[in-house]
């Protein structure tokens, strides 16, 4: 297991459990003690986890505008946006343009519909992204322009604002750093300018979110979910708040992960 997924699944776990020991993260996860604790001291160095004595804990609030390392991000429910990213991918049809907004579960969308034979146009706001369908010939894919994000492969800026401003896509698939019964929102303004712009690009908006996402709030909102006509997550969302989503009139398909 690499370093990214080990350290993933630790935020995993402490997502769930809040804190746990060093011991209780090594029985859980099946990984030695002197493993965990250095990537433990790794995730505390840099600001993804608290420490405690003999272990860790995680601050719901304090994830509100923080972003793990894009390898860390990538490793977090991997499964369950694997799944996500195979049903969104379903949707598209020969001949759409599709955009996919910058983040890990939107580019799990982009591989799956990388791997499909069909042809369309893609336009994005994620180096990754751009690069992962342009290994497919069938796919048109356009790279907003845009300043790179430190640490990331998004582009944001008024470059990015301006191509996307000018379309109108089929589908457009967007994430969120976190989502309430009323509110879409993320860790700053910048991407909050660009998801925003988003919404009001395609016909068919889809929101790509895993059940993590759900009912917790982040910096900067950007949208509600009434600008939304389909939310695809995985199977662990809670079915109160699948409940509460959908009676306001908004589709929402859980999707089962496979370890």
């Amino acid at each position: 297991m690499f370093p990214a997924q080990r350290r993933a699944r630790i935020i995993e776990l402490l997502r769930v459990e809040q804190s746990a020991s060093l011991r209780e993260m090594a029985d859980k996860l099946a990984i030695s003690l002197s493993t965990v604790r250095r990537d433990v001291d790794y995730l505390c160095d840099t600001g993804h986890l608290q420490r405690t004595h003999g272990g860790a804990m995680i601050e719901a609030t304090a994830m509100r505008g923080f972003e793990p390392e894009k390898d860390i991000a990538r490793a977090i429910a991997s499964a369950e946006k694997k799944a996500i990213g195979e049903r969104a991918a379903a949707l598209i049809q020969p001949g759409q343009t599709v955009i996919f907004d910058s983040g890990t579960t939107t580019g799990a969308a982009a591989r799956s519909a990388r791997e499909r034979t069909i042809p369309f146009t893609a336009v994005t706001n994620d180096l990754h992204i751009g690069t992962l369908l342009s290994d497919n010939a069938a796919i048109q894919t356009t790279v907003t322009g845009g300043t790179v994000r430190a640490g990331s492969t998004t582009l944001l800026g008024v470059a990015a604002m301006r191509t996307l401003e000018r379309l109108h896509a089929d589908i457009a698939f967007i994430g969120t750093h976190a989502l309430t019964a009323e509110v879409l929102s993320d860790t700053s303004t910048e991407l909050a300018d660009i998801k925003q712009t988003i919404l009001r690009a395609a016909d068919l908006v889809v929101l790509l979110a895993d059940s993590s996402k759900f009912f917790s709030r982040s910096f900067c909102s950007f949208g509600s979910l009434k600008d939304v006509h389909l939310i695809i997550t995985d199977d662990r969302l809670d079915p109160d708040h699948a409940a509460t989503i959908r009676a306001l009139g908004i589709p929402v398909e859980c999707v089962a992960a496979s370890s």
